[in-house]
């Protein structure tokens, strides 16, 4: 059987307050797309599906449209809740995807109250799958032992725990089908992608990855950003996200992974890439060398720009307009050849003899700040005779 493994949509992320609705949109209607031509049976969602708890009726209607468009492609459909979701939300929602066969899982279960299921894709072939969602510190180590242990302590409690967990969901798949375990969770030796939740991939919330036996044919994980294998007894894979969620990210290709399954033999795992998202570019240098580096730049690209220019009023406004509606960010350099000079107490100075100096300690070089400063002191002067 067939299965693909998708993560970390994060609808509803903008970057610098820039809607990426549209590019959601493409991006997942491009991984329907790939389950449809592949003709796979599962589809594997491992959590994040929203960028936030409190999701906009934008983004819902663009994620719950997705899930339904991936099961009009025959597969059956598992998703499991991320440390972004909103557990109690998507919970509502459950019983109506359900109808549109996307299988939901948004808490911990035991095996016999829904984290186990058996799943019959487009061909009729049966596939076991275990569910884990997210699992935060404090719903697995109790308030006590918060509260008295040390950190360490809590971190090694959470990665038993969790061992434990995916143990008792690995030992409830069958014998007979080829089975999958997908949860949401940092794995040590995993590589962040740069647009995570940092206070997640700490040591606290890790677990290793022989937590996951060689029994279960593969584990889809979803957190971590970046598409990567985890070394482990079986085939342990985090597929990405499917956008550069951050300029962290802006060297990564994304991608789905499709994932070939028998009982009994390896999973052959193939990358497929995306290209409906727009990539992210960092654009470094002088005015000039800004406007050389547009003109071999993607059209569709996210642009943030480092400005090596000497500081002046209205620097920032020039780049925005040199680089029009796609620029988002735009630092403004300073050399580090000219470290700032220690100031230096002259009661001596006059009002504008000192502007200047501090002007020139903060290597900004624009006249018409100093004329500015001449004008506003003299009219207060006037104002104050």
């Amino acid at each position: 059987m067939k299965l693909l493994h998708t993560s970390d949509w994060h609808v509803g992320k903008t970057i610098r307050n820039k809607n990426r609705a549209d590019e959601h949109e493409a991006a997942l209607a491009e991984i329907a797309e790939i389950a449809d031509a592949n003709e796979v049976d599962v589809v594997v969602v491992a959590g994040d599906l929203f960028d936030t708890a409190s999701p906009t009726p934008e983004s819902e209607r663009i994620v719950y449209r997705a899930l339904l468009d991936l099961a009009e492609t025959g597969a059956a459909v598992a998703v499991i809740a991320g440390n972004h979701d909103n557990p109690r939300r998507l919970a509502a929602v459950a019983p109506l995807l359900d109808l549109g066969k996307v299988q939901l899982v948004t808490q911990p279960l035991a095996p016999a109250d829904g984290s186990v299921r058996v799943l019959e894709g487009r061909s009729g072939q049966e596939v076991a799958i275990a569910m884990l969602p997210f699992v935060s510190k404090r719903g697995i180590v109790r308030a006590d032992e918060l509260m008295d242990n040390a950190a360490y302590q809590n971190a090694q409690l959470y990665s038993e725990r969790m061992r434990i967990l995916i143990g008792t969901l690995a030992d409830a798949l069958p014998d007979d089908l080829p089975s999958v375990l997908t949860t949401h969770a940092f794995v040590l030796g995993g590589q962040a992608g740069g647009g995570e939740r940092p206070a997640h991939l700490v040591d606290e919330y890790a677990i290793a990855s022989q937590a996951f036996p060689a029994t279960v044919g593969y584990v889809a994980l979803g957190h971590l950003h970046r598409p990567q294998r985890i070394h482990g007894a079986t085939a342990i894979y985090y597929s990405g996200s499917p956008l550069q969620i951050d300029f962290g990210e802006e060297a990564e290709r994304k991608q789905v992974n499709v994932v070939e399954l028998a009982v009994g033999t390896p999973a052959k795992v193939t990358e497929v890439p995306l290209t409906a998202g727009r990539p992210l570019v960092t654009l470094s240098g002088s005015l000039a060398e800004l406007a050389s580096q547009l003109e071999t730049t993607d059209d569709r690209a996210w642009i943030r720009a480092r400005v090596d220019e000497p500081v002046r009023a209205g620097l920032a406004d020039e780049v925005r307009e040199l680089l029009g509606e796609r620029v988002v960010d735009v630092f403004i350099e300073r050399p580090e050849s000219t470290p700032r000079r220690r100031r230096t107490r002259q009661t001596s100075r006059t009002p504008q003899e000192a502007f200047r100096a501090f002007l020139d300690d903060r290597d900004i070089a624009d006249d018409r700040l100093s004329d500015l400063f001449d004008d506003l002191y003299e009219q207060v002067s006037e104002a104050t005779d």
